[in-house]
């Protein structure tokens, strides 16, 4: 039974999402939507002790070395909706799951508006399940990345603020280097470019991801 309900959110899930550009992590609930410099990455969450699915939208900005797939942050908060238990009803099942995807597939056309880091830029990003540094800190290094320096050092006290309520091992370290740059805006863009680049290479060599397109300006 519990890989009948696990096909039935695969499937529904799939004929939303794969149509629209989408990929799937693999065999597992998470998808990915590819905007060059951050994903999109989609969650179908489980549960240890229910058969069913939560659904989790959020950002993951490609200069941050992470090593997993998550919703870091973003535009909102992570959490949509509420928990699609599945109750041994397959017809009404794979329609709570196909109207949780259809949810997830209008967060994921909005964050494609962010594409652009110019537009993305003045965009405030939140999170209740992190640290409160890394929403700060992707505003601030979009900025960056969009060559907006007046709006860096606006947003650098933000910054500093979020460091003070939970430090972050390194996050000092981070933003004194990219601060060390603002007076040279090609050279923080290389810089930023570079991460970018180096982090879609290490997603593209992890199984399940290999099907990552190498971006025209990102890698």
């Amino acid at each position: 039974m519990e890989e009948n309900y696990n096909t039935l959110i695969k499937q529904a899930v799939r004929a939303v999402l794969k149509p629209k550009g989408m990929f799937q992590k693999g065999s597992t609930r998470i998808w990915i939507d590819d905007n060059g410099w951050f994903f999109t990455v989609v969650e179908f969450q489980g549960s240890w002790c229910d058969r069913g699915s939560y659904l989790n939208i959020g950002m993951q900005h490609l200069w941050n070395e992470w090593e997993y797939l998550f919703t870091v942050c973003g535009t909102r908060e992570a959490r949509e909706g509420t928990w699609v238990g599945y109750k041994g009803n397959v017809e009404i099942f794979s329609q709570e799951i196909t109207s949780l995807a259809e949810t997830a597939l209008e967060r994921i056309l909005e964050y494609r508006t962010l594409a652009d880091p110019e537009t993305a830029k003045t965009i405030p990003l939140i999170s209740s399940v992190i640290a409160p540094f890394w929403p700060a800190w992707n505003q601030f290094m979009t900025a960056a990345l969009a060559g907006d320096i007046p709006l860096c050092l606006e947003l650098e006290p933000k910054v500093r603020r979020a460091l003070e309520r939970v430090p972050i091992d390194g996050a000092e370290e981070m933003l004194t280097q990219i601060l060390s740059l603002l007076d040279e805006p090609q050279k923080i863009h290389a810089y930023i470019v570079d991460k970018i680049i180096a982090q879609r290479a290490y997603w593209r060599s992890k199984p399940g991801l290999k099907r990552l397109s190498v971006h025209p300006e990102y890698g």
